[in-house]
């Protein structure tokens, strides 16, 4: 009886030392850590054994070379999305054009031209601009009334980064979201547009 149990405590043991730490990427973005294969709906960044020495978090992710489109306009910046169809009830907010004005490593300056005709008061409406990973940092838009332009200077969220010890990421989409908000109350978004763009994010030293 001896015997048998020293065995299952030693089997025991060899399964822990060499068990496996997935590393996860799901649809925001966001680095997961798992102890079993990562699911269907999320990229499988890399997968290591315990004894391995923690090292800084780099992905294959962020090896993509971005292949965005642009629409040439004599405009400032550089157009990357355009809806030019009148707008019809029962929708009342649209994206009307999104631009690039400057970009680096570590931002994104965005101009999107959008139109609010809402039930609900403009001055309840938040718009926020963000990409596609759990990374960015980037202000609040105050809403208006009718047609009008809203800027957002996208960074990076370096205390996010240090805590998933990355420095590069990888984001595809532009997501656009108009957020209802009263005094001390979060209500939700009530209209969103997604656009496609490709972009490598460098955090800087």
């Amino acid at each position: 009886m001896k015997h048998l149990l020293l065995l299952l405590l030693l089997s025991l043991s060899a399964a822990i030392c060499n068990a496996q730490i997935y590393h996860c990427l799901d649809a925001s973005g966001k680095t997961i850590f798992k102890d079993k294969e990562c699911s269907s709906d999320e990229d499988s960044i890399k997968v290591i054994s315990d004894l391995e020495e923690s090292e800084p978090l780099e992905t294959d992710i962020e090896k993509k070379v971005p292949v965005n489109v642009f629409i040439d306009d004599d405009k400032p910046g550089k157009l990357i999305f355009s809806d030019n169809k009148r707008l019809v009830l029962p929708y009342t907010i649209k994206v009307n054009e999104v631009r690039v004005i400057t970009e680096t490593d570590d931002t994104l300056v965005v101009d999107v031209i959008y139109t609010y005709e809402h039930k609900i008061p403009a001055e309840e409406i938040k718009i926020f601009i963000t990409p596609n990973h759990g990374y960015w940092s980037t202000p609040q838009i105050q809403a208006s009334y009718g047609k009008n332009v809203g800027r957002a200077a996208i960074g990076l969220s370096r205390s996010n980064m240090k805590k998933d010890r990355v420095t590069k990421s990888f984001t595809d989409t532009i997501g656009i979201s108009f957020e209802q908000y009263k005094p001390k109350k979060y209500l939700g978004i009530i209209w969103s547009e997604t656009v496609k763009y490709e972009k490598n994010w460098t955090l800087k030293k």
